[in-house]
């Protein structure tokens, strides 16, 4: 492959898209970025690492108030917690090809032009056998895990973000993990990067 994008990854919860990620870019030989944009952001920042963690389930609460007809904003600092995140991506964008995942990169780097937007998802059933293994947790605290933090990612994506969670229009290849593992995810996002570059020429 001649030319490597940046490469957004947004995905459910317990779709294993983290997982795919990481291979990928390690098939690629590209960083990819996870957490480090969490702690990056908050050692800049000088906002606590839990904040940042907090932040979806905040935007969820807001939300929630909101269609109940209550009055909510979102806190000074999440804003800042955004905007900190927001310029740790464009930086590590701008030193070249790498996977970024989760954190509304997406929205972030919509206008890069050398930027491929992808979403992993999967059906519920097979998230919760995922996070049953991952977590060693029980199916009931698993669908509570996997509704949770899918209700966080869209929440907070409504609040920060140019489109809708998981609108498969916003997204250059949308990925169902089903029947597919890890590796195999990756060798699929992989093969469309090729087909896309080629077609380029």
């Amino acid at each position: 492959m001649k030319q490597l994008p940046v490469i957004t990854i947004s995905r459910q919860s317990g779709s294993q898209g983290r997982e795919a990620g990481h291979l990928l870019a390690q098939q690629l030989g590209i960083p990819c970025y996870d957490y480090e944009i969490l702690n990056r952001a908050a050692k800049e920042s000088g906002i606590a690492p839990e904040l940042f963690e907090q932040e979806e389930r905040r935007a969820a609460q807001v939300l929630e108030r909101l269609k109940s007809g209550q009055s909510a904003q979102m806190e000074t600092v999440s804003i800042e917690a955004f905007q900190a995140q927001a310029k740790i991506i464009e930086t590590m964008a701008a030193r070249g090809p790498c996977i970024i995942v989760g954190r509304c990169a997406d929205t972030v780097l919509r206008d890069n032009p050398n930027v491929v937007h992808i979403f992993i998802y999967a059906s519920l059933e097979r998230r919760i056998e995922n996070t049953m293994k991952k977590r060693f947790v029980n199916r009931h605290i698993a669908k509570v895990m996997v509704d949770r933090i899918d209700r966080g990612r869209s929440a907070y994506h409504s609040l920060f973000s140019h489109h809708v969670w998981g609108d498969t229009s916003a997204y250059d290849l949308c990925v169902c993990t089903d029947k597919l593992t890890p590796a195999e995810t990756a060798n699929v996002i992989r093969a469309f990067l090729e087909a896309r570059e080629h077609e380029a020429l």
